[in-house]
């Protein structure tokens, strides 16, 4: 069953919960935020302390109700568990698009990448989750290591109330929920005693060198020879685009809350800045404009 909810409602309901964790400060940053001086866009993160950046690839899940389904078959056969119904979300084919590869390279060790899909598809649940604050409590979190590299076929992230398998050919995964991931927050902010601002430069340089090491893998696994430089992260003409907008909930008639529809991305000029917040907008458009992913600044309170 197609999901009836879009990847822009499942995130914006998603990091707007993950701001209220109750022993972490956790700020999306959006760059045009960021030039406004707005709360949410990146003036409320205390570039003085220690933080971890975060990056999320929102997912849309698919709902298999059938036990025809191939991912269940692909499953029994091998004699592991995938109850029905379950849920699955693609990984972008590598013959479309470098996405996994450059989010692979990202998940280094030394950043949080996760892919974020939820244990839910229809309207009326991500309104549910919403008025309960349950989101994240719904959602798993694959970090794209734990998939590893792949080839050009289609694959997919398969999941019941309890089991993760990476298909076509079935394999376990390793997942986090959302207390996992909060406490692997916690281990990092501890590792990491850094203030965020002295670490920013040396993290734009990380995801440049991501960024490559990411299109050269791509390059070669498509067995075109050496690789072009279609390097962007270190080009100054990045469009400046909003990903997530803070925007408020709108109530229904039965008093209900529902997520709003995405608009679309308006390209336009970005406003000189310096210093920290310069360095921090950069960082936020390379995560939106070449990983695909929402930068999520996590500190302790």
């Amino acid at each position: 069953m197609k999901p009836e909810i879009s990847e822009f409602s499942y995130g914006f309901a998603l990091t707007n919960e993950l701001v209220g964790w109750v022993a972490l400060s956790a700020a999306p940053v959006f760059p045009s935020l960021i030039e406004e001086g707005k709360a949410g866009g990146g003036y409320d993160v205390k570039l003085d302390r220690p933080g971890v950046p975060l990056f999320l690839q929102f997912k849309r899940s698919h709902c298999m109700v059938r036990r025809t389904a191939k991912e269940h078959q692909a499953v029994v056969a091998l004699g592991g568990t995938l109850n029905v119904p379950y849920y699955r979300f693609p990984i972008t084919e590598a013959t479309t698009s470098d996405q996994h590869e450059l989010l692979l390279a990202l998940d280094d060790g030394s950043n949080l990448v996760f892919y974020a899909a939820p244990r839910f598809h229809r309207r009326n649940e991500i309104n549910q989750a919403w008025s309960r604050s349950d989101v994240a409590r719904r959602s798993l979190f694959v970090a794209p290591r734990m998939i590893g590299p792949l080839d050009d076929e289609q694959h997919h992230v398969a999941f019941d109330g309890g089991n993760t398998w990476l298909c076509s050919e079935p394999r376990v995964l390793e997942v986090l929920t959302n207390r996992g991931l909060e406490d692997k927050l916690n281990g990092f902010l501890k590792e990491h005693d850094q203030p965020l601002g002295e670490r920013l430069p040396s993290l734009v340089a990380e995801m440049h060198e991501a960024e490559r090491r990411g299109r050269l893998k791509a390059e070669l696994r498509r067995g075109s020879g050496m690789p072009q430089d279609t390097s962007i992260s270190d080009r100054g003409d990045i469009p400046v685009v909003e990903t997530l907008t803070r925007r408020s909930i709108v109530e229904g008639e039965s008093g209900a809350a529902s997520t709003p529809e995405p608009e679309p991305p308006v390209s336009r000029e970005p406003k000189p800045l310096g210093g920290e917040a310069a360095v921090l907008r950069q960082v936020a458009d390379i995560a939106a404009h070449v990983f695909e992913a929402q930068l999520i600044i996590v500190q302790p309170r």
